[in-house]
Parts: C-alpha cells; sequence; structure tokens
C-alpha cells in the first residue's frame, strides 16, 4: 500500500485579522495560557490573529485551544509557593471593578487596577462615551451657529432623484431628472427647479416624470446664484453625486458654493444622537428624506440643553 503525504493542516487554521473577532474562551496565547491562575501548555497551533508584538510592532500571533492544552508541570505546592512570595499576585488576579476571578490574568491597567476583560470592555465604551459627548457638544454649537442670522444665511438643500431603473444586464442607470429642495432657516421654499439629467431620448425615463424639466442649464445657474449667498446644509455630499455627473454631462453649471460654506448634517446629527454601539462604534443615522425634516432635526439639535459628560465609572 502506498504512502501517504502527511495533512498539513496549516492552510485550514482559522485568521483573524483582529482579536475582536477571536471567539472568547475558545483561542489563547502561549503567554495567555502560561499566565492563567492554573498554567497550562499549549497543544498543537490550532488558528493565528494580526496582533502587535512586545514593541508594537505588526506581527501574527499564533493560537492554541484552550482545551486542548495540557497543565504545566508546576505542582500545587510550587504554585502556592509562587504566590506566596508575591505579595500582589491575589490582587492581581482579581478584578478591582467587579471581583471576578477569571482563569486567564487581568488586564493590568495604570488607573484602574486589574480588570476583567468584560470590566475592560465596559470601561473602553465609557471612554466612548465621553468621546461622543464631546462631539455632541461641538454639534449642538454648530447647529445654533448655523440658525443664527448672519451675513450669510442658512439654506437646507435636498435632492430627491427620478430613477431610470436597471439595464437588461442588471447596471443601475444614472438618474434621468433631480428635484432640487432649497429651504430657509424659517422654513421658506428658497428654490425648487426639476432639474433634466439625460437627453429627452434616453432610454427609462417614466412617463410623465420630466413634464416642466427642460434644458438644466439656466435651472442650474437660478441654483447657482441662490446658493452663493448661502451657508448650505446637505445631509452628504455624496447625495450629490449623481446631480453632479448629470449637470457636467448636460453642460450645465455646478450649483454649490466653496467648500468652506457647505456643511454635511450627517457628521451633525452622528454626533448629536451620541450613540455608541456595544462593539464601540458610532452607528450613521437614518437620512430625514426632505428638507423640512432635516430643517426640523436641525433645530432639535440646536434646541438641546446640555448636560455634563459622567466620568468614567461614576454610578448611574
Amino acid at each position: 500500500m502506498p504512502l501517504t503525504a502527511p495533512t498539513d493542516t496549516r492552510a485550514t487554521r482559522p485568521h483573524f485579522v483582529s482579536w475582536r473577532d477571536v471567539p472568547t474562551g475558545i483561542y489563547a496565547t502561549a503567554t495567555q495560557l502560561k499566565t492563567m491562575d492554573l498554567p497550562r501548555q499549549p497543544g498543537p497551533p490550532a488558528a493565528t490573529v494580526d496582533g502587535l508584538d512586545g514593541i508594537g510592532r505588526n506581527t501574527t500571533i499564533t493560537l492554541y485551544w484552550v482545551d486542548q492544552s495540557v497543565p504545566t508541570a508546576s505542582t500545587a505546592a510550587q504554585l502556592a509557593a509562587i504566590r506566596a512570595r508575591s505579595e500582589n499576585s491575589v490582587r492581581l488576579r482579581v478584578c478591582a471593578d467587579c471581583g471576578a476571578r477569571p482563569d486567564r490574568a487581568p488586564i493590568a491597567t495604570d488607573s484602574y487596577g486589574a480588570l476583567c476583560p468584560t470590566c475592560w470592555h465596559i470601561r473602553g465604551l465609557r471612554r466612548r462615551q465621553e468621546e461622543a459627548a464631546v462631539d455632541r457638544a461641538a454639534a449642538v454649537q454648530t447647529a445654533r451657529d448655523l440658525l443664527r442670522p448672519s451675513s450669510r444665511s442658512l439654506g437646507v438643500l435636498h435632492v430627491d432623484y427620478t430613477e431610470r431603473g436597471h439595464t437588461p444586464s442588471g447596471i443601475r442607470r444614472s438618474p434621468a431628472a433631480a428635484r432640487v429642495t432649497v429651504l430657509g432657516a424659517n422654513g421658506e421654499v428658497l428654490a425648487d427647479p426639476l432639474l433634466r439629467l439625460v437627453s429627452a431620448r434616453a432610454k427609462g425615463i417614466p412617463d410623465g416624470s420630466l413634464d416642466g424639466a427642460g434644458d438644466p442649464g439656466p435651472g442650474a445657474e437660478m441654483l447657482a446664484a441662490t446658493l452663493s449667498t448661502l451657508t448650505v446644509l446637505v445631509w452628504q455630499r455624496r447625495d450629490l453625486e449623481g446631480l453632479a455627473a448629470g449637470l457636467h454631462l448636460q453642460g450645465a453649471a455646478w450649483i454649490l458654493p466653496s467648500h468652506e460654506h457647505v456643511h454635511e448634517m450627517a457628521w451633525l446629527t452622528t454626533a448629536w444622537r451620541c450613540e455608541v454601539t456595544p462593539d464601540g462604534e458610532r452607528p450613521m443615522p437614518v437620512a430625514p428624506g426632505r428638507a423640512d425634516r432635516m430643517l426640523y432635526l436641525l433645530r432639535q439639535i440646536a434646541d438641546t440643553e446640555q448636560a455634563p459628560a459622567m466620568p468614567i465609572g461614576a454610578a448611574s
């Protein structure tokens, strides 16, 4: 019977791009196993994760199955003697926040003492929440500045596109037209033109959708003149990409003033909502969808009463 070459299992080992992706309690490094409450030594390599070495350089770290590790040669008497020689050994095994005594060594911190992984995560979320509170205060002040009378009045701009569906191959067609609504700070409609963004003979244009939309040149020029004296608020600049591409193809002028006079409502809303997910991320808020709702939201932000941020670890 012919001999079969041994299978190389390295190619089938899981690889994680972040410690966040490593399942809790399944894998451990050799150091983590060695520093457990009852030290263990690793079995065969089981996975890898991207991380940092001892001097902060990017490296790939080997992980081992916790349930395939085995006890070290240290006896109970030896472990007790080691603990007895270190006056801090017991304190460093207990979480300073919740009192847990995890198998793995808690995470040592200068400010809070030893922390179990959960309390470490909670501390990190509290820091992110404090950072979010700082951003919220900045968003409230920005909203108030935008609504305050000045030499450049506010213009809230929203674009609704007339879609043309998809090509037979499944590619989304560019929009046929754009209804560009601009509201003043008092809710007055400053402009509301319908701009054609494609040839009148283009495919996929819904019946009647271009009624009242002629050559986009004059409408774009009127919008540009209106917006040139305003501080413009949009949800996101990328929402205007279809409008920019269509006007360019039709040879019409671009409508927005210079960069410093355009603000994104999405950032203001993200900062004002001040939400931090369990993963520590700042979720993108749902767009208002209309100019009047955007203005309403801006007024909500400006009317927010600021509450002092709670220090990390303070009782709620």
